[in-house]
């Protein structure tokens, strides 16, 4: 009876071994089986893997078309370039305000600046550019002065008038454009980058100028106006030191820039010593002139670390002295 249950059992355990294990290889196939259950795994975590990777991908590339793109084409605007090329007289300021919210007001913009700068109607004001760098609110807004019909040539008095709007904007060094404060905001640093005839400031924008002229002289600086005139200042003060002025004299210091532009160098130095004397002897104008022309004066006395170097010096003397006054100051200049 014993032997029978021994028997039975083996042949149950033998039953299960052919079962389970390949009998010529039974390692061969365990190790096959491990093999391949790893492997499908593997492949089901790669595949999850590389599907929410790809729908991340694809996420982010319609969030930049969908967003990016629109968003730069509002950061800016550039009007045609036949129009940049033909606009004669040409300025920029800027705006606390975004682009984007400034594009759409564009028409209204170019109608508030053609009435705060007092145009005929004979011209008009173009925007060439709404320009927003970087994450900054601040936009650069630049806008050319056009003649009616635009094959036309502006004339004399619009430019002249147009001129002295410009000089008085810039002086300030605060636009005050008449502009719609709820829409636009507050103007600032209004600078001129195209004038034909070339633009001259008074930077001190001192008393009217009257008496006798004495001296005249003039040279060139490697700068700008607006850079020019946030040292103006020091200027005038390092000149009236080597100039050796009397109590009867003043000294006007005039700028000039031949393109028309606040912005590019060079610039033209013109100054003057004004007598209100109503006579003066020759010998002191002559006194005057050789301050200038001592070698102690080189450079025109000016920090050569500040102006860099005094270039294109000239002179001219007035012995018996010019009655002058201050419409005649602009138009002066030195003959040799």
């Amino acid at each position: 009876m014993v032997d029978q249950v021994k028997e039975k059992k083996k042949q149950l355990q033998e039953q299960q071994q052919q079962q389970n294990v390949d009998p010529e290889n039974p390692e061969t196939e365990s190790s096959r089986f491990f093999c391949e259950s790893f492997c499908s795994a593997l492949s089901r975590l790669f595949s999850l893997g590389c599907l929410i990777f790809l729908v991340f991908g694809f996420a982010i590339l319609l969030s930049a078309i969908f967003w990016l793109f629109p968003l730069r084409s509002l950061r800016r605007h550039h009007a045609n370039e036949i129009v940049h090329l033909n606009a004669p007289v040409q300025a920029c300021f800027r705006l606390r305000k975004p682009a984007s919210e400034l594009i759409s007001h564009k028409g209204k913009l170019e109608m508030e600046i053609f009435s705060s700068i007092d145009l005929r109607n004979n011209t008009k004001v173009t925007v060439l550019s709404l320009h927003q760098s970087g994450a900054s609110n601040f936009t650069h807004v630049k806008f050319g002065v056009l003649p009616v019909p635009t094959n036309h040539r502006m004339t004399k008095h619009s430019l002249t008038s147009l001129r002295s709007s410009f000089v008085n904007l810039f002086a300030k060094r605060r636009s005050y454009l008449n502009l719609t404060t709820s829409t636009f905001g507050k103007p600032t640093s209004f600078q001129v980058l195209k004038f034909p005839g070339g633009i001259t400031v008074d930077p001190l924008g001192l008393e009217p100028v009257s008496g006798l002229l004495q001296l005249l002289f003039s040279f060139t600086l490697d700068f700008s106006l607006s850079e020019i005139q946030d040292k103006v200042d020091l200027l005038k003060n390092q000149l009236e030191l080597v100039l050796h002025l009397e109590l009867f004299e003043s000294f006007r210091v005039l700028l000039t820039n031949h393109q028309g532009s606040t912005i590019s160098p060079p610039v033209t130095v013109r100054g003057c010593v004004v007598s209100t004397m109503t006579t003066m002897e020759e010998s002191h104008v002559q006194q005057k002139f050789d301050h200038l022309a001592r070698p102690s004066a080189k450079n025109f006395g000016l920090d050569n670390s500040v102006f860099g170097e005094v270039k294109n010096v000239s002179f001219t003397t007035y012995l018996e002295g010019k009655v002058l006054d201050s419409a005649s100051v602009l138009a002066l200049t030195p003959t040799s």
